[in-house]
């Protein structure tokens, strides 16, 4: 039997790095034990079980699987969401499209959101953690990805305020469809969808390559693809005076801005007063628009309210009453 110190070390000695260790030894316990827990008590005993999980975690990470598929959970905007190999790993430059969205609207707005690949759920939860009036759409192709974000919801008590739906976003034309779900549309829409090119495949992180669900990160058209496929099915969704923020790759935002601003249906944000933002390191990291004040919108669906299923693959789907 070893101790929480002798354990430490081992992880240390095989090149597991100190946070990394520490992160192994609270996981390993089921639920996970506080790591201040883990230093205030280095010579507490680890039960063989604990053990056995322990060095099969530092297995796993000692081959290059990401932290958080090893840990089965990953923090985004100070929360805890599931992760598995179905969810892409929530990035903290993403958390910028939440920051957005604080500055776009009052917390109290009883905004309607939707949250285009949704993986873990990850952008839709954050964001009604921090506007409690608010109901979201979730969209993923995914069933097991849908499975995850079913789960986050309910760990952080929004499942009330959040529905699930499997759909692929590039076959969102379909008007019928969209009315069962999008109702009379939406004020704000979140994606960060999949937008690294094929061709660099090859020059990525391995680690990112071998194990992220590559549905969730290659486009085709130089990464572009998923936001051309969006630009009409989103003049639909989006209520006159709504925004859409993007989540876009290196040098990818004029692009998205142009193929937008184009269509003459979306423009620049008038409250932010630009539509191109960069992340911490200065990279165009989101694209903001604004939808403009006229055009065609979802119709109301009929006078009954849509019904919510539960079906086999464990999400909920909305079908048409």
């Amino acid at each position: 039997m070893s101790t929480i110190r002798e354990t430490r070390q081992r992880l240390l000695g095989l090149g597991i790095a100190a946070n990394e260790a520490n992160a192994i030894l609270s996981h390993a316990h089921k639920p996970p034990v506080p790591r201040e827990t883990l230093y205030l008590h280095p010579d507490r005993d680890l039960a063989p079980q604990t053990t056995a999980v322990v060095e099969a975690m530092a297995s796993r990470r000692l081959q290059g699987e990401p932290l958080a598929y090893v840990l089965g959970v990953k923090e985004f905007w100070s929360l805890l969401f599931k992760v598995t190999r179905d969810t892409l790993i929530p990035r903290p430059e993403t958390e910028m499209l939440i920051e957005l969205s604080l500055e776009l609207y009052d917390t109290d707005a009883p905004l309607r959101v939707l949250d285009l690949g949704t993986g873990t759920g990850c952008l839709l939860v954050s964001t009604l953690t921090m506007f409690p009036q608010a109901s979201g759409v979730a969209l993923d192709v995914s069933s097991a990805a849908l499975a995850v974000a079913i789960e986050n919801a309910a760990a952080h008590n929004l499942a009330s305020r959040a529905t699930f739906v499997q759909q692929d976003m590039r076959h969102l034309n379909n008007t019928d469809d969209i009315k069962s779900w999008a109702g009379d549309g939406f004020d704000l829409v979140l994606c960060n969808p999949p937008y690294i090119a094929q061709d660099e495949l090859d020059v990525m992180d391995t680690h990112v390559v071998e194990y992220e669900p590559h549905v969730a990160l290659f486009a085709d058209d130089n990464g572009l693809d998923m936001y051309k496929q969006l630009v009409q099915p989103l003049r639909a969704l989006v209520r006159p005076g709504g925004h859409v923020l993007f989540e876009v790759g290196f040098q990818q935002a004029q692009d998205v801005v142009a193929m937008y601003t184009s269509s003459g249906h979306f423009g620049q944000s008038g409250k932010l007063n630009r539509s191109i933002l960069p992340d911490l390191q200065g990279i165009h990291r989101v694209v903001a628009l604004q939808r403009n004040e006229s055009g065609p919108l979802c119709q109301s669906p009929p006078s009954q309210s849509p019904k919510i299923t539960d079906n086999l693959n464990g999400y909920r789907s909305i079908a048409a009453s």
